[in-house]
């Protein structure tokens, strides 16, 4: 560091251009305080000035500060005189640009007011002498360091700030970027907007997004060039960069043929730089690639092949959807084939740890069998119809029953033609004890049947069935005897192994199901040609991971039909105008059951206790209905419908009693040797369903039982033999009488076998009731069954749940309260609707 007496000599030649002007003070460190200068430059000679200003270094000696010391040190700032010798000082003020603002004070100083008196003169000529000069305190100076010098003798000021911009240079070249961008933030905080600063930064992004281009990481690469192109729209060479970003990343994405992504992508390079080249080369490869799929699908269409023809203009849409020729062609093949796509959560062909039917087995049940009989609608009791009987008549007291089948279908229905043959050979196979379809129940009814003439057949029975339509509820699933089963075989691709059973409503296709993310069904019997509107040809189930991805598809139009609708979304489908919310005729029933061969289970004070653990009301109004009043749900005390004749509704609710339940569980925790074994619990894969289990294994925890949820995998499903002790079920009885004996043997069917599991007054309660002759008889076994067993808590039934689904508004022709969510499928008809091009190029939703 320079010695005082060396600056001294060296600012001995500022003393004559100071006197010139006529400022006592020039050189005056403060009033009360002496030039230093002054007197200290007697006896000084010219050869030890020269030897001074030679100990100082000239602005092309300085070496710039590392990273380290402009961080840690103490900052300077370097002041460059007339000579281009260099001060060393602390930071002077104002900054920044301390020559520019004293320049423009001096600039504004002259058109002060004039002043009124010689004081207000004074005072205006010592602030304006002020102006020419700057303070400054010497680095290293200990006795007298602080100085003012004449602005005019500085020919430029290096400030702290500006030497941290020229290492950031340098480490921007060095391609230091990490560092370079921690000196900026250093910056940023110290003193905010400082000239040079946004050049730096706008630097740094370029070569941030060229370093991750290099490392191909489009996605980072492509968020620093929107932001470097929101800040400076014209930045050199951005455009270029962006176009190989994006043509990197179209690239990759067609070569998965994900071209929702490439879509994406090229749509947010339009947005920023709409006459790149790449804009250009893209949409032309696009409008290419899907003309020459179009091209196929006329072709197949010219063949009578529907199917393939929409699928392939789906394709093209795919492809490129701002395609102006695929409005025409969507419209045209969609109205020959109409296909409707349907978002679910999981599909019956996947395999799962459940012995028990949940929501997509009972769509799949209805969607590709036709019962011989089914329930048309639930008023109390449940009325049944059936699509292939003409006429059906009770005799001999109830003891047989003719049968007339219909001879001629509407061209909507889509199974065979069904003759008495057909069912004659079903029902003998279930009267046969080792036929894959042998049912011991339906054995104890029926005692032969009869075929009279093609169409015509007779029942005998060995005792009055309850309900004769209920006990030939059931499909037939063999070929049928009738040969034409497929009008136009060309239609439907079906494997030559497939099997259309005599009351196939819909078949699956495995062409279309193998390899992808859905299940595709296709009408049994397609609709013949030359009619003037054709029904719904194919349904694709369409699988999503979690509900919330399915309703992006829905809004996006990727799935016109959502089966299951939370309760919390309810009311906002209902103020949408292009949705139409549908509510099924019967609410889902959720109920816990417990193993009756679980030996900690068959303890009633252990049952007991976790049905008392558990606050019903709480997680039905807070965890499933989310406080939304305009949604039904109800606390039960059977696993069916509350609004059915043969529902006990004076069967008083259990309230949640915390109390309680530590004392039961404690009582059966003696019997248990004085500590739980960690229960297991199955639960149905329903969201809600799901969401309950969880708040039901924290209440039980809180008692001190410990429930493990068995997860839904594939590796669950292959185990021979599944352990569970609870398994949370949900239902929707239409007949409880005769369904309740099944529902109870969790999966063995309704044999006296299955029996053995229960104590001895269920047994006898469940004979009586399947023995019994008259409604009348049959309601009262079933409400006092209903009774003993929320009693007993062999079943905790918990809540039943209004079931909403949501439809398109192209779609028409569902039921406006169906019972199953495919009732009356065949006839739905779906308005051929071109989806907007923004949503089939979007990746993001906005959720309500």
């Amino acid at each position: 560091m320079m010695k005082c007496g060396k600056f001294l000599i060296l600012l001995m030649s500022f003393i004559g251009l100071t006197c010139s002007m006529g400022l006592s003070d020039s050189f005056a460190q403060n009033e009360n305080k002496t030039d230093p200068l002054k007197a200290k430059q007697d006896g000084k000679t010219e050869t030890e000035e020269e030897s001074a200003e030679s100990s100082l270094p000239k602005i092309e000696e300085m070496q710039l500060p590392s990273v380290e010391d402009l961080l840690k040190k103490r900052p300077v700032d370097w002041i460059v005189l007339e000579n281009d010798y260099v001060l060393i000082v602390d930071p002077v003020y104002p900054r920044p640009d301390t020559l520019g603002q004293l320049e423009a004070s001096m600039k504004e100083s002259f058109s002060w007011p004039r002043p009124k008196n010689k004081k207000e003169a004074d005072e205006q000529r010592q602030k304006r002498a002020t102006f020419n000069f700057i303070n400054l305190t010497l680095v290293g100076e200990k006795e007298d360091p602080e100085y003012r010098v004449q602005r005019q003798n500085i020919k430029e000021i290096v400030h702290y700030e500006d030497q941290i911009l020229q290492r950031i240079d340098l480490l921007l070249k060095d391609g230091d970027l990490k560092t370079a961008f921690e000196m900026l933030l250093f910056l940023d905080r110290r003193h905010r907007d400082w000239p040079g600063f946004e050049q730096r930064q706008h630097r740094l992004l370029f070569l941030e997004a060229q370093d991750k281009q290099k490392a191909e990481q489009y996605v980072n690469a492509l968020a620093f060039v929107e932001d470097l192109q929101s800040r400076v729209p014209d930045y050199p060479g951005l455009s270029k960069l962006a176009g190989e970003i994006i043509n990197s990343m179209i690239t990759r994405a067609v070569k998965v043929e994900d071209y929702r992504e490439a879509h994406h992508y090229l749509n947010r390079l339009a947005a920023i730089y709409p006459r790149q080249e790449t804009v250009a080369k893209w949409r032309d490869t696009f409008l290419k690639q899907s003309n020459e799929i179009l091209q196929k699908a006329n072709q197949s269409a010219k063949a009578d092949q529907y199917q393939q023809a929409f699928d392939l203009v789906m394709e093209a849409s795919t492809v490129w959807p701002a395609n102006p020729r695929l409005r025409d062609d969507l419209r045209r093949y969609q109205a020959r084939y109409p296909v409707i796509n349907v978002g679910v959560l999981g599909t019956a062909l996947d395999q799962s740890p459940y012995f028990l039917e949940h929501n997509a087995t009972r769509r799949h049940k209805k969607l590709t069998q036709i019962p011989l009989f089914e329930v048309g609608k639930v008023d109390q009791t449940p009325q049944y119809q059936s699509r292939f009987f003409e006429q059906w008549e009770p005799t001999d007291l109830g003891r047989r029953a003719d049968f007339v089948l219909r001879q001629s279908y509407a061209t909507w229905e889509s199974h065979p033609m069904l003759l008495a043959a057909d069912i004659a050979q079903a029902v003998r196979a279930r009267l046969t004890p080792g036929s894959s379809t042998y049912d011991e129940r339906f054995d104890s009814y029926v005692h032969s049947v009869t075929s009279t003439a093609p169409f015509e057949f007779r029942i005998h029975f060995d005792r009055v069935p309850l309900s004769t339509e209920w006990l030939l509820s059931f499909p037939i699933t063999s070929p049928p005897a009738f040969s034409a089963v497929v009008a136009n075989p060309e239609d439907v691709r079906l494997e030559t192994e497939q099997k259309i059973g005599a009351t196939s409503r819909f078949v699956v296709d495995e062409q279309e199901s193998k390899d992808s993310d859905q299940v595709s069904y296709v009408r049994a019997v397609p609709e013949p040609k030359g009619l003037r509107d054709y029904n719904v040809a194919q349904i694709n189930e369409v699988h999503f991971s979690n509900f919330e991805k399915s309703f992006q598809a829905l809004l996006r139009g990727e799935v016109a039909v959502l089966p299951f609708l939370p309760a919390g979304l309810v009311s906002y489908f209902k103020e949408q105008d292009e949705f139409n919310v549908v509510q099924s005729a019967i609410p889902l029933t959720h109920v816990l059951q417990f193993n009756p061969e679980s030996k900690p289970l068959q303890i009633l004070e252990l049952r007991r206790a976790l049905a008392y653990a558990i606050d019903r009301q709480k997680i039905l109004n807070e965890k499933l209905l989310h406080e939304n009043n305009l949604l039904n749900g109800r606390l039960v005390t059977a696993p069916y419908y509350t609004g059915l004749q043969v529902y006990n509704q004076q069967v008083p609710q259990r309230e949640y009693n915390f109390p309680l339940a530590v004392a039961l569980a404690v009582a059966s925790q003696k019997k248990l040797g004085g500590q739980f074994p960690r229960l297991h619990m199955l639960c149905d894969p329903n969201p809600e369903a799901q969401d309950a289990a969880q708040e039901l294994i924290r209440a039980w925890q809180r008692i001190g039982v410990n429930v493990t949820l068995i997860p839904n995998t594939p590796e669950e499903a292959k185990k021979e033999k599944l352990e569970w002790d609870i398994v949370y079920r949900t239902t929707a009885m239409t007949e409880p009488i005769m369904e309740l004996w099944p529902f109870l043997t969790v999966g063995r069917g309704a044999e006296i076998k299955s029996l053995e599991i229960f104590p001895d007054w269920m047994r006898q309660k469940l004979i009586e009731l399947d023995e019994a002759t008259d409604w009348e008889t049959a309601t009262a076994l079933l409400k006092k069954l209903q009774q003993q067993l929320y009693s007993m808590a062999h079943i905790v039934p918990l809540w039943e749940i209004d079931q909403f689904h949501v439809f398109r508004t192209n779609i028409k022709g569902y039921a406006d309260r169906p019972l199953n969510f495919y009732d009356n499928v065949e006839q739905w008809i779906t308005t051929p609707v071109y989806p907007r091009v923004e949503t089939l190029t979007s990746t993001q939703t906005t959720s309500p």
